[in-house]
């Protein structure tokens, strides 16, 4: 979506949200922008154009067969036009302590006093705001009281921040399915049958389980289409499996194959070490091809070790939307995997 359409769809939220009093735990009033977007909000014109070596070091770009896409895309707020953030999920201000203005007086009115305190102390630091102007919003302050010292902060900080942006996104996703419903059906299924757990979604119905006999479960959705198969394998040393790539390659080449009908691409593929759930992690990008239909796409996939029961797991993910953008999609099966468990939580 290019930046003027999502100001136009922003400025209709804002709009919204500035009509009516709205109740922060009623998820209807959620800021309706992409998880996908941050909005950049800086508490003088000047900082607006100096953020170009943050926004470099804040990128993280994911090829998805043959397209690129940024993890997140930003959007740059200067004093006078800072309340088009309220549209966006996530919103990064970026103070100068002492500047004045719009944006000052509204984070010294959110602010705790202890807050406030940690902005003027002269070194860089950053505080957070759950939910500044509707539900399911995170905001982050990067704030300073030199200009130079705040950019340079905000540049090393950047990896920082782009992991704090994506662990809030996950939280906020599944608190969303969890009010929108969840398939608790499939859910015990999987778990008396499988002995793993996984939050999944109400939009997500049950393809496969064990075609077969094959130790591969598939859930759906459709409109675009998105597959999460997660697949397990017994193993004397789960650990040392991890550790050989061939092997794992050999093992996602026989899920494609088996559960969807599919051929992995080599030379697409991208190793990564990984955490997903709260565990160590092996993760597999790369493109796949349909043997049923001239047709293919994207997939990730993470292999995680259950040592106490022998196994190995390969939670997997993959997408088929033409001409759409990927990111989003992978995003939120990321945040369902992060529920992963080998047990079973309790009320």
């Amino acid at each position: 979506m290019s930046v003027s359409m999502r100001e136009a769809l922003v400025l209709l939220a804002v709009l919204g949200l500035s009509a009516c009093e709205y109740d922060r735990e009623k998820p209807i009033f959620m800021a309706p922008g992409s998880y996908g977007d941050i909005a950049v909000v800086v508490s003088s014109e000047g900082l607006a154009g100096s953020l170009d070596t943050f926004k470099e070091a804040f990128d993280e770009r994911y090829l998805f067969v043959l397209i690129e896409e940024s993890l997140f895309n930003i959007d740059i707020y200067p004093p006078d036009r800072w309340e088009l953030c309220k549209g966006y999920k996530n919103i990064l201000f970026v103070w100068r302590v002492g500047d004045g203005g719009p944006v000052e007086k509204f984070l010294r009115s959110r602010l705790t006093d202890a807050g406030e305190a940690r902005a003027r102390s002269g070194a860089g630091t950053m505080l957070q705001i759950e939910e500044p102007f509707a539900s399911y919003q995170h905001a982050v302050v990067a704030a300073g009281t030199d200009r130079n010292s705040l950019l340079s902060f905000l540049r090393h900080s950047a990896p920082e921040l782009r992991e704090l942006f994506e662990r809030s996104s996950a939280t906020r996703i599944m608190r969303r399915y969890r009010y929108t419903g969840l398939n608790q059906e499939a859910m015990n299924d999987l778990w008396l049958r499988h002995r793993f757990f996984l939050e999944i979604p109400a939009e997500f119905r049950l393809n496969q389980d064990s075609p077969d006999g094959y130790r591969s479960v598939e859930l759906m959705q459709t409109g675009p289409s998105r597959g999460m198969t997660i697949s397990w394998t017994q193993s004397v040393d789960p650990q040392l499996l991890l550790s050989h790539r061939g092997l794992l390659q050999q093992w996602r080449q026989e899920i494609a194959a088996k559960m969807h009908g599919d051929d992995i691409v080599p030379e697409s593929l991208i190793w990564k070490s990984d955490e997903i759930a709260g565990m160590p992690a092996v993760r597999l990008e790369g493109a796949w091809n349909s043997r049923r239909f001239d047709g293919g796409g994207p997939f990730w996939a993470w292999f995680v070790a259950d040592v106490a029961g022998q196994r190995v797991f390969c939670l997997d993910t993959l997408c088929y939307a033409p001409g759409i953008d990927k990111m989003d999609f992978f995003r939120r099966m990321k945040a369902i995997y992060q529920t992963f468990s080998l047990q079973r939580p309790h009320p």
